[in-house]
């Protein structure tokens, strides 16, 4: 509560005890307004009654409702009063009705209602209080009853809100308490647990982790090194809650429960220690969603770990201040028309990308999908009106659930066409368009999306039951038959640092979901309930879950599993881990899809969280998918081949369509040759069929990546067909005022770069040329061989030059890793002693090298540098700076990296000698020289040979979309020219 609500308040509740009618209490209630706002009311109740903003405030006299919504008096504030009012201003004004907030106040209550249908719905009566005298201000302050927009929430609880940022204030600070010594030991665990697979933030520099933590708008008070994945889970937490509501609303709006707003329903609970209980049983729990049929929607508990901070009182009081004050803002939205508002389709995906600092999504990898672009690969498909109603489809890492909403909307579009009524439509939907995500907030935000798009549907069939198939589950390492084990057993790890739950099922019941869900419910109960295995196997056979038989022959695999969990509890980890597992076993019980869709993460394999690397690899290296040098990155591919090969072979159907969005370098660079042999297994292929390359474009506003829209089939024994069909995106040319294309680097025309993640795919394509191109592998010998991208026709007629040339080689520039040290500047010199001066370069590279830095060495340390495509051109060379290079060693050979160690110390070379020892720690740390030249001087670089000092050269850029080459001569330098 800001300072003028506060002063508002404090003037009525001074008022209380004075007032002694309607008038009084009216007036009070006024001036407390009028403070609060800043405003004059009484100027604006003169033109609408007692109405301001779409505010229709009803007033009786002190303790009229007597604190019971069927008190004659309150019957009369709604139904007649508010009613009829607000059915007149709607009418006068013409807006819709549901667009009004009624409000009717007694001094000791306030109830509020909306019209419906020429209905007044009302919600129950809440006691005067800060927090409901704040819902009044802020329904003011609303004009109409807000939409569920992208906008809306980021201006109500985004990261620079008020409501926001002291809800996650008081949350970190929780947080900082459990991770204390004396803290929560479960919550401990948890967060623990959550930040090995989640909360890893790769290569972030001072700078960014400064940028990120200044972004924020709250602090962090728990321990330094674990500063970042506390906030990020502080920010989940957040955010996961805030969905948790709206979806509860949404239900309430769309009457499929028993009461018409679960957040009014807490509002009205007036202890700290009933709010808790109320969001632990109908929120955290689900018991507010299973009582209207929605199953399984509320399954992670992580995030519920708020909760259980709150067993000490001073955090439960400020706990509970937040979340009121949160729940009074959302109490002025509307939830009934969700569906319909937003200029983008995934509301919560653009709420969450305010909500945390756009360093930290790329650092972690999450890079949502414009939804043009979700669009696109949809119509990739090629499927018909037909198809649409029965094509399963899966997104195996769904996210916020983008294509998933897209492929709900194809398919509503089709039953729609097709006559289906609503709950043919519904059982469609929730049988064939699911995710997967390993995520839990993720899959929260998925079912809330999957929930936003279907609840007109469900309103229409109520009592339905009904289970959103969003999975918590993992689309590299999913539940199997281990390759060396007994096929008659499937063995899964979950967790990591504090569960290491190591869950062992026999294979029958793994793959029967009913039967397995029935299992799980009785022990997960028993768990609760501290009992030991033997009773649980006997009660398992008493209530015919299973048979005595089954009971036998699965005893020792479901004991193992049980006492696990069993003893996890014992450490206060209860109400998890059954309810993780049903997750991940529910997706090996998906059968397969006739199409997988979506944009997997674009992280690299050394990104990867290192527990979460061990566990995986042994799936990755089934599929031959690593490269085999690892010198050309071949543990440095991206996670998005590995899922992509993964979900094929698991969940696609022979025949059927993969369409991913992915990164273009798959097909080009020497770290995917296992990605492109295309082998699944001994038996299925995976065939590309086309490429879109976008890699010209920027469809992803927050980041730089060479982007592709590919797909593929699964084919048994399948051959590959090339030419492959490869369609190159380019921008059109930007014109100027007179119509005429704009000139760009070196004449080039300059053509839009950016696309903006609004637009609609036909307008996009409107913004774009699309050339057709076609791929070759080149070479016919190498399996898995780069693609060579060229006009139809070019490659066949290259096709004689390929192969090894019998008169020269191909040579790579030298590889510092540490341009920044060993590209600098001559800036004095001193021929006499046969010294030069000389000037680092730190900008050249990412590492913070500090600033530009001055030494004296010798003069024979150095060779002129032919840099970077920007100093090429067409025939001839022309560099931009005059810069040198340091070139200690002759070749990577042992007895040149010998000459080096003894031609550079403090008694030969001592400046140069003294120069590389200001760097050493940082030329130490080089990838290259750790992973290629052991026992090599520590001032080593790689890639040096005879060739490196040629006096004649034909030199290209290493990385360029246009070829140029050119000559560089002993003209340029009596000692030859070094590339780098």
């Amino acid at each position: 509560m800001d300072a003028n609500s506060k002063k508002g308040y404090d003037l009525i509740n001074r008022r209380r005890k004075q007032w002694l009618n309607k008038e009084e209490l009216r007036h009070a209630w006024m001036k407390g307004l009028e403070e609060a706002l800043q405003i004059d009311l009484d100027a604006e109740r003169a033109k609408r009654d007692s109405s301001y903003n779409n505010v229709v405030i009803e007033f009786k006299g002190p303790g009229f409702f007597k604190g019971s919504e069927t008190c004659p008096k309150f019957v009369e504030a709604t139904d007649g009063r508010l009613l009829n009012c607000i059915s007149r201003l709607a009418s006068e004004q013409g807006l819709d009705e549901k667009d009004y907030i009624g409000i009717a106040i007694d001094g000791d209550h306030v109830g509020f209602a909306q019209v419906q249908d020429g209905k007044i719905i009302h919600q129950p009566l809440m006691p005067f209080s800060p927090i409901t005298f704040q819902m009044v201000v802020n329904a003011l302050q609303a004009n109409f009853r807000r939409a569920i927009t992208s906008e809306n929430l980021v201006e109500d609880f985004g990261h620079l809100s008020r409501t926001g940022c002291e809800l996650m204030q008081v949350l970190s600070n929780a947080l900082s308490d459990a991770l204390g010594k004396e803290g929560n030991r479960k919550n401990k665990m948890l967060f623990e647990e959550w930040s090995t697979l989640y909360g890893q933030a790769a290569d972030l520099s001072i700078q960014q982790r400064k940028k990120i933590n200044g972004s924020l708008g709250f602090d962090f008070a728990g321990p330094v090194d674990v500063d970042l994945p506390a906030k990020l889970f502080v920010t989940h937490t957040f955010h996961s809650l805030l969905m948790k509501l709206i979806a509860a609303e949404i239900v309430a709006a769309h009457g499929m429960a028993s009461i018409k707003s679960l957040i009014h329903e807490f509002l009205a609970l007036e202890s700290d220690e009933a709010l808790i209980d109320a969001l632990r049983s109908d929120v955290e729990n689900g018991g507010f969603f299973n009582a209207v049929g929605l199953h399984g929607f509320v399954e992670e508990a992580i995030f519920s770990w708020y909760l259980d901070a709150t067993t000490k009182k001073s955090i439960r009081t400020s706990v509970c201040l937040a979340i009121r004050t949160l729940l009074a803002q959302l109490s002025v939205y509307r939830f009934d028309t969700i569906k319909k508002t937003g200029r983008s389709r995934d509301v919560l995906r653009d709420f969450y990308q305010d909500l945390v600092p756009e360093e930290l999504r790329k650092s972690l990898g999450e890079f949502y999908t414009p939804d043009w672009l979700v669009e696109h690969s949809m119509v990739k498909l090629g499927y018909k009106r037909d198809k649409w109603l029965s094509a399963r489809l899966l997104d195996p890492t769904c996210g916020s659930g983008s294509f998933l909403l897209e492929a709900i909307e194809q398919k509503r579009s089709a039953a729609l066409a097709a006559g289906w009524n609503a709950e043919q439509t519904v059982d469609m939907l929730t049988t064939t368009v699911w995710g997967f995500d390993l995520n839990p907030l993720a899959v929260q935000s998925s079912r809330v999306n999957f929930l936003i798009a279907i609840a007109d549907l469900l309103q229409q069939c109520k009592g339905k039951d009904v289970e959103i198939p969003v999975l918590l589950a993992d689309a590299v390492y999913s539940p199997a038959p281990h390759p060396d084990g007994d096929q008659k057993v499937i063995e899964y790890s979950i967790g990591n640092q504090q569960a290491n739950l190591q869950v062992v099922l026999p294979a029958d019941l793994a793959r029967d979901r009913v039967l397995l869900d029935k299992v799980f419910q009785l022990m997960g109960e028993e768990v609760e309930n501290d009992t030991e295995y033997p009773p649980v196997a006997k009660a398992l056979v008493k209530t015919r879950i299973l048979t005595k038989t089954q009971a036998d022959e699965w005893h020792d695999h479901l004991k193992l599993t049980y006492d696990q969990v069993l003893a996890l509890h014992r450490q206060n980890w209860n109400g998890i881990w059954f309810r993780i597992v049903r997750n991940f076993f529910w997706s090996a019980t998906a059968g397969q899809f006739d199409a997988i869709v979506g944009n997997p993460p674009w992280v690299r394999w050394s990104n990867l969280p290192e527990a979460y690397r061990n566990r995986v690899k042994p799936t990755c290296e089934k599929y031959a998918i690593f490269s085999d040098t690892k010198f050309h990155g071949g543990n440095e591919l991206d996670i998005s081949a590995i899922i992509t090969y993964t979900t094929a072979d698991k969940w696609l159907v022979e025949d059927g369509r993969l369409v991913f969005v992915i990164t273009q370098t798959i097909f080009q660079s020497p770290s995917s040759q296992g990605f492109r042999r295309f082998r699944i297994n001994a038996i299925d292929r995976l065939v590309p069929i086309s490429v879109d390359d976008m890699k010209e474009l920027k469809p992803f506003p927050d980041a730089a990546n060479k982007t592709a829209v590919a797909m593929f089939t699964k084919k048994v024994g399948g051959t590959i067909s090339y030419p492959l069909d490869y369609r190159v995106w380019i921008g059109k040319p930007k014109t100027d005022d007179a119509g005429n294309p704009k000139k760009g680097r070196g004449g080039q025309v300059a053509r839009l770069k950016t696309i903006n993640p609004r637009l609609h795919r036909a307008k996009v394509i409107d913004l774009v040329d699309v050339v057709q191109m076609e791929a070759n592998p080149v070479s016919q010998t190498m399996e898995g061989a780069p693609w060579a991208i060229m006009k139809p026709g070019h490659f066949a007629a290259c096709e004689p030059m390929f192969g090894a040339s019998t008169w020269v080689n191909g040579r790579k520039g030298i590889t510092t890793d540490l341009n920044g040290v060993y590209f600098v500047e001559v800036i004095a010199s001193n021929p006499v002693v046969k010294t030069v001066k000389v000037r680092t370069r730190p900008h050249e590279g990412k590492t913070n090298l500090g600033q530009p830095r001055e030494f004296w060495v010798e003069a024979e340390s150095l060779f002129p540098l032919a840099k970077g495509a920007g100093d090429l051109h067409p025939c001839f060379f022309l560099p931009e700076n005059t810069l040198y290079a340091f070139v200690p060693n002759k070749g990577i050979d042992r007895a040149s990296l010998d000459a080096a160690a003894m031609h550079y110390s403090s008694h030969t070379n001592p400046k140069t000698f003294k120069f590389f020892k200001a760097y050493k720690s940082f030329l130490e740390s080089r990838s290259t020289f750790k992973t290629r030249m052991k026992g090599a001087p520590f001032f080593a670089i790689y890639n040096v040979g005879d060739y490196t000092f040629a006096p004649f050269k034909v030199i290209w850029a290493e990385m360029t979309g246009d070829f140029s080459a050119a000559v560089v001569d002993a003209e340029i330098s009596q000692k030859g020219c070094t590339s780098g």
